[in-house]
């Protein structure tokens, strides 16, 4: 089929999405200028069981509904036009609501880097009702995992605990089977196969004038954890993302840009708010939403078995396994940071082995870490902690003589004391101190009560 060109796009539809239960696939359809350029993308639920009783079938289709509108969005952006017609279905005005915020937030460094404005209006019936499923879910944890250190702090955690999650993963890259190993625990795999012809059109750009960016692949995964809940039954879903993932790194058109937006309290709760009604069992939560990203690198940093395993440089998850990094590039803002994070609680010689590089000594990360430091532009574009969180590790490191001496730390060591010294201690307390506001059930206060007991060790590394 011939590729159009993004001046002769007029409208983005959403056409059908169907389950083949003998393969256990969702199927995704979408399409610009009715049916002019269409895309197909799957879902495969590897290992479901079959329905055991209508209920469960009709919960799973009221899911699938949600997740064809939510995984719309990586189509949608290759030539964003004003128009968008949802021909599967007819929406609520929560629904529509819902989806103009995912579309215009999740997309907001998208929308940052190539420089458009989105005016996402999703079409909605007054008259259209929610529906809700009769059906109940086994009690059972599951704890999604993207293979770096967030995840495993969630699993050890539970573990000592009390509690058996089951590891839930989108894609099986080779830190994240390792992690799922390692743990020894039960997991459910999902795969996930994009439209062969974005990825053309995503080479391809500048022919065809489409364009290419951040999605919020977080809050895709939100919605198969929902389907996956109904077809594998279990309750609750507990993310990974931390507090840090609140803050935005700028502004565009009066709104805040947040590269982590689907890792947002923000977003867990519209996505609570839209999902509740229709599957009332299920839970969505971050069990570390109370934590910072130190607290969760100082929790880490106590266990040693997922060292060589781990790793959150997003090179390593790169669609196209070929080019795909075995850890860490050493060379990224999220390596940067994680080095940084985990450098004062964990001895030097070991977190220079599992990077292959000390990046604190390496002069050409300087600019990098000026940025992570809010000492030029803005926060980057990636997942990384607060500026703050940055400048404490640095100043802890500063004054480490095990550090200081580095190249990177000299260059600036001066520039963060002027700025953040004489603040030191209440960033300590701001930073090793839990938050109340987050959304995780009641159940689980044996679990916040070990953060809070564990967490606050940090307190104590004042240097």
């Amino acid at each position: 089929m011939p590729f159009l060109h993004r001046g002769q796009v007029q409208s983005f539809h959403f056409t059908r999405c169907f389950f083949d239960e003998e393969m256990k696939t969702a199927h995704l359809c979408y399409a610009f200028n009715d049916g002019a350029l269409t895309f197909e993308e799957t879902v495969c639920f590897n290992g479901a069981p079959a329905f055991d009783h209508e209920n469960r079938r009709r919960a799973f289709g009221l899911c699938l509904r949600l997740l064809h509108l939510a995984a719309g969005i990586s189509y949608y952006k290759l030539f964003v036009p004003d128009e968008i017609k949802v021909d599967s279905t007819v929406l609520t005005k929560e629904e529509a609501d819902f989806f103009n915020l995912f579309y215009t937030a999740g997309l907001g460094e998208f929308s940052y880097r190539n420089n458009v404005s989105l005016n996402v209006r999703f079409p909605f019936s007054a008259a259209a009702q929610q529906e809700r499923a009769d059906l109940r879910l086994q009690k059972r944890i599951v704890v999604p995992v993207g293979g770096g250190k967030d995840s495993i702090v969630s699993i050890e955690t539970l573990k000592s605990a009390g509690y058996d999650p089951v590891l839930f993963s989108v894609g099986l890259p080779r830190p994240i089977r390792e992690t799922i190993e390692k743990s020894g625990l039960p997991s459910v795999l999902v795969t996930r196969r994009i439209s062969p012809d974005l990825l053309v059109l995503n080479e391809r750009a500048t022919q065809y004038g489409a364009l290419n960016g951040h999605v919020p692949v977080t809050g895709i995964i939100a919605f198969i954890l929902m389907a996956a809940a109904v077809l594998y039954d279990f309750s609750d879903a507990a993310l990974s993302n931390e507090r840090s993932a609140n803050v935005g790194n700028t502004e565009k058109d009066g709104r805040i840009v947040n590269h982590q937006w689907s890792k947002s309290l923000e977003f867990e709760k519209a996505f609570r708010a839209l999902t509740a009604p229709v599957i009332p069992d299920f839970h969505y939560f971050s069990l570390l939403r109370p934590l910072s990203e130190l607290s969760i690198a100082s929790l880490f940093a106590k266990t040693r078995k997922y060292d060589m395993v781990f790793t959150s440089c997003n090179k390593a998850f790169k669609l196209d396994e070929a080019k795909r990094f075995d850890r860490w590039c050493a060379d990224c803002d999220k390596c940067r940071f994680v080095f940084l994070a985990l450098a004062p609680f964990m001895e030097k010689e070991q977190l220079i082995r599992i990077f292959g590089h000390n990046l604190l000594d390496d002069l050409s990360q300087k600019r990098g870490y000026e940025e992570l430091l809010g000492l030029s532009a803005f926060k980057p574009f990636e997942c990384v902690g607060e500026i703050e969180e940055s400048a404490l590790a640095f100043l802890m490191l500063a004054d480490n003589p095990v550090w200081c001496g580095d190249a990177v730390i000299g260059a600036l060591a001066d520039q963060v004391r002027r700025r953040w010294n004489k603040k030191r201690e209440s960033l300590f307390e701001k930073i090793f101190t839990l938050t109340d506001n987050h959304l995780i059930p009641e159940e689980y206060t044996d679990v916040v009560g070990i953060f809070k007991k564990q967490a606050g060790d940090g307190m104590g590394k004042r240097g």
